[in-house]
């Protein structure tokens, strides 16, 4: 809310006269001499210096004036026109004022068009009849002397008639919004001021602000000058003032409270538009926390002026923002799994080129309160058999390095801070991946995995930090000179298949669709004996083995090397079984399968089957 304290009823009196231009017959006076203009123009002013400028900017296309509306008054529509051409000319800033940079521009264009087309109107009215115009306006009224112009019912206007006081709304911008974890320096936006001008344009003069700067180390309250050394007034992007800041910029009143006056801003708010003052803080060197609270300094916190040059106060003392400084530069770095960890799985071993790029292992990294560049990675490998050659280090698809693997199964991803992709952001999680090469002389049947120990980075000032978080382990794959390789080809499902009176369930049925693709040789169809689906409560409540399995293979015949097949397995849960209680999901617990030409055949499967379970839907009741 604001408060208004000078009356405008004078000025609200005269917003609801609207008045219109009378235009009746018209006269155009071409001249070809140069005009040259020596006053300042703004909304409100009139005369020849109007028209002239008014010709001017309809010659350089900027401006075009209503049907109806005589030349002469410097309204919303004129100072929108002088903005576009101090745009157009570099001057800032774009505020649509008339003053001595834009004058000495528009005299120079002038004397080089050799002179500007004016048009001057005047209109006529017989004696003893009013003026009246059927268009309407936009722009204050001009009307012959002795006559009285007024407009017709219902006409709108966004502009008052010269002298007309307006008032202002001031409100807190929703941006900049409050912020924690500021650890720039430079610019950085932190209070923002929307004004709504009504009844006539207004001008904003001055603007008191009071600034606590709490210092979280010694509990006190300092001069803000201690954090701040540049405060910058923005109208958009263009900058309006700036103000270097000393211990004596802060004025300390009785309360001990510190307060800056930002004045001399001449801030045009047209009527019937909302614009935005930005404060900026550039700061010196942060050593501590620094919590800053930013509001307007008591009820005339804003002085300004309209109509006649009339000054009104604001009051924007309860339009508060927070904002937390602290010491750019630092960052914690904390090394966790990712959110969709890998699966184990079954890869096959190239008898001439191995295995190629295996991904072993998926972990984020999260940089807090500021970046961090990755230096080194120290990365650990197990292995039944075979251990990898080669890992490589991925920052999502960008391969940051690689590394040979030691004989103890190391390997150190080092000097990575000349690397595209090795710096993790400030507040941002990225994904990286582990992936490995082993030879083709793998033991068939073995298993591998890659551990990610510790981190050494770099933070933005310089220090060289190890993470603390615990390491990250991947799970197993494994290496078989053939085998197959098994996809989920939709959700699992479960479906109750009879319900008692009681609302029990008194029997269930699982379903799991799958693809399966034989690699390496010929895999034996599957058949129903080759499948454990498990119905439980719980991963370690009570849990059932389905009675009955039912397979369908399609093609229904063997998987030939390469080919893939659909299979579908069904399994039952009557309630005879049932002997707890329970909620019930169903799981394949294991699967064997097969491979002709495979040494290690037949293999019972009991990994890599997490996805392969349903939703707990069945419900018996003992």
């Amino acid at each position: 809310m604001t408060k208004k304290i000078f009356s405008a009823v004078v000025a609200l009196a005269l917003a609801f006269t609207v008045i219109a231009p009378a235009v009746t017959s018209a006269q155009t006076v071409t001249t070809t001499s140069a005009y040259t203009f020596s006053t300042d123009l703004t909304v409100g002013s009139t005369g020849s210096d109007v028209v002239a400028l008014q010709s001017f900017l309809v010659a350089k296309g900027l401006l075009t004036m209503p049907a109806g509306v005589a030349e002469g008054y410097f309204g919303s529509l004129t100072q929108a026109a002088v903005s576009a051409y101090q745009a157009m000319k570099g001057i800032t800033p774009t505020a649509g004022y008339f003053g001595p940079i834009t004058r000495a521009a528009v005299n120079a264009d002038e004397m080089s068009m050799g002179g500007t087309t004016t048009t001057t109107t005047t209109t006529t009215c017989p004696a003893g009849y009013t003026c009246t115009s059927t268009t309407p306006v936009n722009t204050a009224p001009v009307c012959p002397a002795g006559y009285t112009c007024t407009a017709n019912p219902g006409t709108v206007t966004t502009s008052a008639p010269a002298g007309t006081e307006g008032t202002l709304q001031v409100t807190l911008a929703s941006n900049p919004a409050d912020q924690s974890n500021i650890r720039t320096q430079t610019d950085i936006p932190v209070y923002g001021l929307n004004f709504l001008a009504q009844i006539a344009p207004v001008t904003v003069q001055t603007v008191d602000l009071e600034i606590a700067d709490y210092n979280t180390t010694n509990g006190s309250n300092e001069n803000p000058a201690t954090l701040i050394n540049t405060i910058k007034v923005w109208n958009g992007s263009t900058l309006i003032e700036t103000v270097p800041v000393t211990a004596s910029s802060f004025t300390q009143d009785s309360n001990q409270n510190y307060y800056i006056r930002f004045s001399g801003l001449n801030f045009l708010v047209p009527v019937g538009t909302t614009q935005e003052l930005t404060f900026s803080f550039s700061t010196n060197s942060i050593d501590v926390q620094r919590n800053v609270t930013i509001n307007g300094y008591g009820s005339s916190s804003i002085r300004a002026t309209s109509g006649d040059n009339i000054s009104d106060f604001y009051d924007a003392s309860g339009l508060v923002r927070h904002d937390s400084f602290y010491q750019p530069g630092t960052a914690t770095l904390t090394l966790s799994a990712a959110s969709n960890p890998l699966r184990e799985q079954n890869y096959r071993i190239d008898p001439t080129n191995g295995v190629l790029g295996v991904p072993l292992l998926t972990f984020n990294l999260n940089a807090q309160t500021g970046n961090a560049s990755l230096l080194t990675v120290n990365a650990s490998t197990t292995a039944s058999g075979t251990k990898p050659t080669t890992l490589y280090l991925y920052n999502g698809s960008t391969l940051l390095q690689s590394q040979s693997v030691g004989a103890n199964g190391s390997a150190i991803f080092n000097n990575l801070n000349n690397t595209t992709g090795a710096v993790v952001s400030a507040d941002t999680i990225q994904t990286f991946t582990i992936k490995a090469d082993y030879p083709s002389n793998t033991a068939n049947g073995s298993y591998s995995s890659t551990t990610i120990n510790s981190i050494v980075y770099e933070t933005a000032n310089g220090s060289t930090l190890t993470t603390t978080s615990s390491p990250v382990v991947g799970v197993n794959q494994y290496f078989y000179t053939a085998s197959p390789s098994f996809t989920l080809a939709s959700t699992p499902t479960i479906q109750i298949t009879g319900t008692n009176q009681n609302g029990s369930s008194t029997a269930a049925t699982a379903t799991f669709s799958f693809n399966v693709t034989a690699t390496g040789g010929t895999m034996t169809e599957p058949v129903n004996s080759d499948f454990v689906v498990d119905f439980a409560t719980s991963t370690t409540g009570v849990q059932l083995q389905a009675p009955s399995v039912s397979v369908v293979t399609i093609p229904n015949n063997n998987i030939a090397d390469g080919s893939t097949a659909s299979v579908t397995v069904t399994a039952q849960l009557p309630n005879s079984t049932v002997v707890n209680s329970g909620l019930y999901n169903a799981y394949i617990k294991s699967i064997t399968w097969h491979i002709t030409n495979n040494t290690a055949s037949p293999v019972t499967q009991s990994y890599g089957l997490e996805d392969y379970q349903t939703q707990s839907a069945a419900n018996f009741i003992k």
